[in-house]
């Protein structure tokens, strides 16, 4: 299991709402000027995201998250080969269905456009995929306050 601290931000209709805090790892870090993680942790805002919970929690309560290694490691192989499935089955179909002249001229853009339709399509579905079909973070335990 991989765990990392959380806020909960809000409690409603049954779910919990929850923000990483990652970045407050960042700020001690002696690698922040050549680390990318650091950087998108101050240039992307920091996402909220639901979660089901048994454990009674209000807002602004600490806890650790956990998700299994095996359903992380199911979805980044997910998100990495649906694009690249989506390339290949492009560039098969245009080298079967484009005239003679034409099938290998238009090879690369149709790599790339079927490419770039792969990662928008995961961008558009991603909380579909990941936190309901791939894995479930779960509220493991309720942290002290801090």
């Amino acid at each position: 299991m991989i765990e990392e601290a959380a806020i909960v931000t809000r409690v409603s209709d049954g779910r919990t709402w929850i923000k990483s805090l990652q970045s407050n790892a960042c700020s001690g870090c002696l690698q922040q000027q050549s680390c990318g993680t650091a950087t998108l942790a101050k240039v992307l805002p920091k996402r909220e995201f639901p979660v089901d919970c048994d454990i009674n929690l209000q807002a602004g309560d600490h806890v650790m998250v956990a998700i299994d290694d095996g359903q992380l490691l199911l979805t980044s192989l997910l998100l990495y080969l649906v694009p690249l499935i989506f390339m290949l089955i492009g560039v098969g179909l245009a080298e079967a269905w484009l005239p003679a002249p034409y099938n290998t001229d238009y090879l690369p853009e149709v790599a790339l456009s079927t490419l770039l339709t792969g990662f928008w399509l995961i961008n558009r579905c991603q909380n579909l995929l990941l936190l309901h079909l791939c894995f479930k973070p779960q509220i493991v335990k309720k942290l002290g306050s801090d």
